[in-house]
């Protein structure tokens, strides 16, 4: 099977954000963070060798005062119903927090209660699988950072 290119990796991110963030109900306000550089897949942290680079989403959906985010967290894989499973982590957290993997094609999905500049939001950080990159692209090396507040 040929690998995907890092486009279509991309793609498949956005538009799983855009899934989750049409499972919020109005009103609310989605930012998308701008877009890192692509993340190596042959990383020594990843312990990993593989070819190609891997993309990472990350939005900010904000949700008013009343919204009960960690209901919402709580539920939201049911919403989205087959072809997602949650996957329980062994650290607790004060926060709501749910993190999600999608078996075709294969992405994982964080949501998280967040609160930025003040302003109570979900926090959604989406990496794909591995894409390969354009011939004439250079290899990627790493992300420039964490959100901008």
């Amino acid at each position: 099977m040929q690998a995907p290119t890092y486009e279509v990796v991309r793609e498949e991110v956005i538009q799983s954000l855009d899934d989750i963030v049409a499972t919020v109900p109005e009103p609310k306000e989605v930012v998308r963070e701008p877009e890192d550089e692509p993340f190596s897949c042959s990383n020594p942290l990843l312990l990993s060798k593989r070819k190609g680079a891997f993309f990472t989403g990350q939005w900010a959906v904000y949700v008013p005062e009343d919204f009960d985010i960690r209901a919402y967290v709580t539920s939201l894989p049911g919403r989205l119903g087959a072809g997602w499973e949650e996957r329980k982590s062994s650290i607790e957290v004060s926060f709501a927090n749910v993190d999600l993997v999608r078996e075709e094609p294969r992405l994982t999905v964080s949501v998280q209660e967040t609160e930025i500049n003040g302003r109570r939001a979900l926090d959604l950080i989406a990496i794909s699988r591995c894409g390969v990159l354009p011939e004439d692209e250079p290899e990627p090396v790493g992300p420039r950072g964490v959100r901008k507040e």
